[in-house]
């Protein structure tokens, strides 16, 4: 595979970015509540098995948090996440030093179905890590979402590339399938197992 790639195309939220259950520790600070309160989904010891339908294509994560919330507010801990949580000091650096390595040899590229749930509108007029990418992607800019082929026809041809020459990475494996359905393979990024996920990605293509 290593030959014939020319590109990276991330996904953001979780793999650029923490996931909301990484800040959790943060939010239950602010409100003074106890440490655990909150549960922490892929990330306890019993799993979660709603979040592990998003991955699946189930159910959306919009509709994971807003039922995570309204259960979290009926025992008695109103909060509401995307407003509490502060991303600035939220990205992985692990992940971005992989980028900055990576894009000595290749060309890299976002595509991010939520980013914009959390960041804000027009996030991407201003964000810090611009400049590690020849394109960043969200698609409400598009009016599709992964696992639309569209999608990931899109960041292809504005590459100037085949899809069989990007390789993507996400932590959906619903999404990585919708790549793959258009000729683009896909790497599972595993949250839970950040360290390792890059070294994966490293091996793969160095």
């Amino acid at each position: 595979m290593r030959d014939d790639i020319r590109a990276v195309v991330w996904d953001m939220g979780g793999i650029l970015y923490e996931t909301p259950f990484e800040a959790l520790g943060q939010v239950e600070e602010q409100h003074g509540w106890a440490k655990g309160v909150l549960p922490r989904g892929p990330f306890s010891k019993e799993g979660d098995a709603e979040y592990r339908k998003c991955s699946t294509g189930e159910l959306s994560e919009s509709r994971y948090w807003a039922d995570y919330q309204e259960a979290s507010r009926a025992r008695g801990y109103p909060i509401n996440l995307k407003t509490e949580i502060d991303w600035t000091d939220r990205v992985r650096p692990e992940v971005m030093t992989t980028i900055e390595t990576l894009g000595k040899r290749y060309s890299q590229a976002t595509l991010s179905n939520d980013s914009s749930e959390w960041l804000g509108v027009g996030w991407w007029e201003s964000w810090p890590y611009a400049h590690l990418f020849e394109q960043v992607i969200d698609v409400v800019t598009l009016g599709f979402r992964k696992p639309d082929p569209r999608t990931y026809l899109t960041v292809a041809e504005r590459l100037a590339l085949e899809p069989s020459q990007c390789l993507f990475v996400d932590d959906m494996e619903v999404n990585i399938k919708g790549g793959e359905a258009v000729g683009m393979p896909g790497l599972f990024f595993d949250h839970t197992r950040v360290r390792e996920s890059c070294d994966r990605l490293l091996d793969l293509l160095l």
